[in-house]
């Protein structure tokens, strides 16, 4: 064995091979392996709460993320200034201010924000300068300005804002799978139930609301929401889903008070 090692690095053209370790496996020296990197983009985002965005399909996969994170807004009516300075246009003709914008994202970040309303209610809005610029524009109008088709949002983190009322201002979004309210001010929970509305809610997070301190809290989510299968990080199990049953049979009443009359 040695004699052949000696006449192989001898070889023309041949890189000598490197001497066997004592007690090693294999003949060369592995490279040590990188730490994967978590990509944002092309193939879909990973976000740093942990709430992975399901993979988008080939038709998908130019979408990319709007992140609006961190940007002190109070209303949406800050929504295109925002975008304006985390996503600044390019090109020689370029607008140097603030306006419309056709993006295409399939998820939005306005997480740690200071947003109140959503359903384009409440008292108007009033600017640094004391200019009265109106009621709060609604997140469907809102979004409409800066992104170019709702209908492929499929996630939005809306954590850590002072929300009390959501309506249905998610019915524009048909596509939403992940939807993360956490540490808002919901306190309401027959609002939960108009999320059950959503075709292809997935994940739901509601924790760190009054809400969530109700009786039956988590029983009444799975079953007005039924197709969400990760509530507030949890994964919903069967046992849980036929607890869920029995109890919305004892509180049928309740839950459709629309029944009452029929008998």
């Amino acid at each position: 064995a040695a004699e052949w090692q000696r006449r192989r690095a001898a070889a023309p053209g041949r890189p000598p091979t490197p001497a066997r370790r004592r007690g090693s496996r294999h003949n060369h020296l592995s490279a040590p392996r990188q730490p994967l990197q978590p990509t944002m983009g092309v193939r879909g985002e990973i976000d740093k709460s942990g709430w992975h965005l399901i993979k988008p399909s080939r038709k998908e996969s130019k979408y990319y993320q709007m992140n609006l994170s961190f940007m002190e807004m109070e209303s949406l009516v800050d929504v295109e200034k925002a975008v304006f300075l985390c996503h600044p246009p390019a090109g020689a003709n370029a607008p140097q201010e603030p306006g419309p914008r056709k993006l295409k994202h399939s998820s939005i970040r306005l997480n740690n924000n200071s947003i109140v309303e959503l359903c384009g209610e409440g008292a108007n809005v009033v600017d640094e300068q004391g200019v009265d610029l109106g009621p709060p524009p609604s997140l469907e109008m809102a979004l409409s300005h800066v992104v170019a088709d709702l209908s492929m949002i499929r996630w939005i983190d809306l954590s850590f804002n002072n929300i009390r009322v959501f309506g249905d201002c998610f019915k524009c979004m048909p596509s939403l799978q992940v939807l993360n309210l956490q540490a808002n001010r919901i306190s309401d929970l027959k609002q939960v139930k108009r999320l059950g509305e959503l075709p292809k809610l997935k994940k739901l997070s509601l924790f760190g609301n009054p809400i969530e301190e109700k009786k039956h809290y988590r029983s009444y989510v799975i079953t007005v929401c039924p197709l969400v299968g990760q509530l507030d990080f949890s994964v919903v199990t069967n046992q849980e889903r036929d607890t869920a049953a029995g109890w919305a049979f004892t509180f049928r009443r309740k839950l459709n008070p629309e029944e009452k009359g029929e008998k």
